[in-house]
């Protein structure tokens, strides 16, 4: 039975990885960051010397993309040193990592889909932070399956989709840009896929190591994905008044961090390389709507 170190064990897509693995059957260390500060490379280290580790699921991240700009050390510390420490201790110890990152790592493209062999470029510090953690991960030498994922929602945790449901119930009008168009991930099926992989690596023999998309179908635009989401909730009877979606400009919206407007990505390496088909979104709004 593998015994498998899990970050990010209380995360939206952590608490979905702790069901599956232990329905696979598999030894779950799930750790929070109370339980291990990933940024502190002398407590990663000690659990690595004392613990029989057979595999590394990062799922740990600082997301705040906005609050990054101002707290830049600290998402550097999460998102870019935790993998560090990781990876490096992965590699002393030879032990596989499967690393959970973003399609932020990408800048605009109108013309494609983004693939995981451009050049990457980011616009903001939490962008940033997830592609230096990648490169990192890289430069450490250990075997390291890293999944760039897009806008992830799930039964847990905060997200776009219970955002939304949350602001329709004291609102009449929902004010969601308009310009910004991606592909909405549920975490569930992200962390099924995950499993998926870490089965594969324990049956020995694999060879599939790299950077994947991994991300839902199909693309679709950010006040888009907020009309489904209301339909779904009203559809559901969780809004009982008549909600309507205002789009507006991201520069009119004025973030502070600023996002690809197109990160649009394709999945057709990660589906033809493990012969996994990506996720239908829309599948999935139910349950994280009523979880």
């Amino acid at each position: 039975m593998a015994q498998i170190l899990l970050t990010g064990a209380k995360g939206q897509v952590g608490l979905e990885l702790v069901e599956e693995l232990l329905k696979r059957g598999h030894r779950v260390i799930a750790c929070s960051h109370q339980d291990l500060d990933i940024a502190d490379e002398t407590s990663v280290q000690s659990m690595f010397a004392s613990t029989k580790i057979d595999l590394v699921i990062n799922s740990a991240a600082y997301t705040a993309v906005d609050k990054a700009e101002e707290e830049k050390d600290l998402a550097y510390a999460v998102n870019a040193l935790g993998p560090k420490y990781l990876a490096n201790a992965c590699a002393s110890y030879n032990v596989p990592l499967i690393h959970i990152s973003t399609d932020y790592v990408y800048d605009n493209n109108l013309s494609k889909l983004h693939t995981e062999d451009e050049v990457t470029n980011t616009a903001c510090v939490y962008g940033n932070t997830k592609l230096f953690g990648e490169k990192y991960i890289s430069q450490s030498g250990c075997d390291a399956v890293i999944l760039r994922a897009s806008w992830i929602f799930g039964r847990y945790g905060k997200n776009f989709v219970k955002a939304m449901l949350n602001l329709s119930k004291t609102r009449d009008t929902l004010t969601v840009v308009c310009d910004e168009v991606g592909n909405p991930t549920p975490a569930r099926a992200l962390a099924y896929d995950i499993c998926n992989i870490a089965d594969m690596i324990f049956k020995g023999g694999f060879d599939k190591y790299g950077v994947y998309n991994y991300c839902g179908r199909d693309a679709i635009a950010r006040n888009d994905f907020a009309k489904v989401i209301l339909a779904k909730a009203g559809s559901l009877g969780l809004i009982k008044h008549r909600v309507t979606v205002t789009p507006i400009t991201t520069k009119e919206f004025g973030a502070k961090a600023k996002r690809p407007n197109d990160s649009r990505m394709s999945t057709a390496l990660f589906e033809k390389t493990f012969n996994l088909k990506t996720p239908m979104w829309h599948e999935y709004l139910e349950e994280t709507l009523l979880g």
